[in-house]
């Protein structure tokens, strides 16, 4: 499937174009005034008196975070994200500049994913539309809290919610097909990416009679990407006993 670009799709254009208005607003202005008061970082690109570039509203701060350059501009824009996400509480505002700040990085997120292809999404435009909601409940949730690596904990995490409706999608579709040879020999000759392989592999040893906690950690760890320390919180178990049940399922695996 091809990869469409940023102005191809609608959600981004919608965005943006909200943007274009939002992001020079009085409010929001006043907002990002209220934010620099709060953090020596973005004092320094708002007050017109410091060195540098001067980011006079919350359209200005974004436009400049996208044309960071370097390994340091990149990092300085990945600081800023992190204020934000830090700040986010003062005001609903905040959450709508980081989700602005973020499209570069959806557009990376929808190309791994591609695009929802094989999900229940009519096409780019649904899918981006249901990843856009899915980072703003992500951005909302984690308001306030303080993350050294905001940026890219944010993107993941998108992605991995995004990624668990795909593999949910799949797995309801594979749970209705009787695997014969003929239907295997047809599934595998398709172009599938080897997550989608092994999401098909797990399904097929779970009715084959292998153990089911086996299979939800694997699938869990490998397909959906959870890290064993993730399990261990959402699932209340110890982590010796999730790699136990791990290196178990990979013996099976591998048999």
């Amino acid at each position: 499937m091809p990869s469409p670009t940023r102005h191809r799709i609608l959600p981004v254009r919608q965005l943006n174009a909200e943007w274009e208005t939002l992001g020079r607003s009085r409010r929001s202005v006043q907002v990002l005034q209220e934010l620099a008061g709060r953090d020596r970082s973005l004092a320094r690109l708002v007050d017109p008196s410091g060195a540098g570039p001067v980011c006079r509203t919350p359209w200005d701060l974004v436009d400049h975070m996208h044309h960071a350059t370097g390994r340091r501009g990149r990092e300085e824009a990945a600081a800023l994200v992190r204020v934000l996400l830090r700040e986010a509480t003062l005001d609903p505002l905040v959450g709508r500049f980081i989700l602005q700040a973020l499209v570069p990085g959806m557009m990376t997120v929808a190309n791994r994913l591609r695009w929802g292809h094989g999900g229940d999404w009519e096409g780019g435009d649904d899918f981006f539309a249901e990843l856009l909601s899915t980072a703003w409940v992500v951005v909302r949730d984690w308001s306030g809290q303080d993350r050294p690596y905001a940026a890219g904990d944010l993107l993941s995490a998108i992605r991995c919610r995004m990624r668990r409706t795909l593999f949910r999608a799949k797995d309801l579709q594979l749970q209705h097909v009787q695997i014969t040879p003929a239907v295997s020999e047809t599934l595998t000759a398709r172009s599938e990416t080897d997550l989608e392989r092994l999401a098909r592999e797990l399904i097929e040893l779970r009715r084959e009679g292998m153990r089911s906690d086996e299979v939800e950690v694997l699938y869990a760890h490998h397909v959906l990407g959870y890290s064993i320390a993730e399990l261990a919180v959402f699932t209340g178990r110890e982590r010796r006993a999730l790699y136990s049940r791990r290196d178990r399922g990979h013996r099976r695996l591998c048999a």
